[in-house]
């Protein structure tokens, strides 16, 4: 099923891929020394925020509810994190082939509300009577 969204989901999707693929490259470093200590504090609180924000981007989207959203106060194992960041990806790449244009209909990547007005009004100069 492909939805039409706000190009401020779009914009907050590459903000949070950006974010995501950052704190998994230090998850993974950290899970390559020490896989089944408890992660420190710091990392734990940093990945809980940024799996609270992937899931208010995703709450709407179908199988949103299997996201684990992680308890700053949770000490769980380097491992265990780096699963969660991984499952947070799956995620937002599954919201972004939700919301593509694969059909190209609209030339642009993203079905967004912005894109296809843009696109109708390319046409309506190009095409009066459309």
């Amino acid at each position: 099923m492909v939805d039409i969204i706000s190009y401020a989901k779009v914009i907050e999707h590459e903000r949070l891929l950006e974010r995501l693929g950052d704190l998994r490259s230090v998850a993974t470093t950290a899970c390559r020394e020490a896989p089944d200590l408890p992660a420190s504090p710091v990392l734990v609180f940093t990945a809980a925020t940024l799996l609270g924000d992937v899931y208010r981007l995703l709450s709407r989207e179908p199988g949103a509810r299997s996201l684990v959203r992680l308890d700053r106060r949770d000490r769980p194992s380097h491992r265990a994190l780096v699963a969660l960041l991984r499952d947070a990806r799956l995620a937002l790449d599954a919201f972004a082939w939700n919301h593509r244009d694969h059909d190209d209909d609209y030339g642009d990547e993203w079905l967004t509300f912005e894109g296809i007005e843009a696109f109708r009004d390319a046409r309506r100069k190009v095409i009066p009577a459309y």
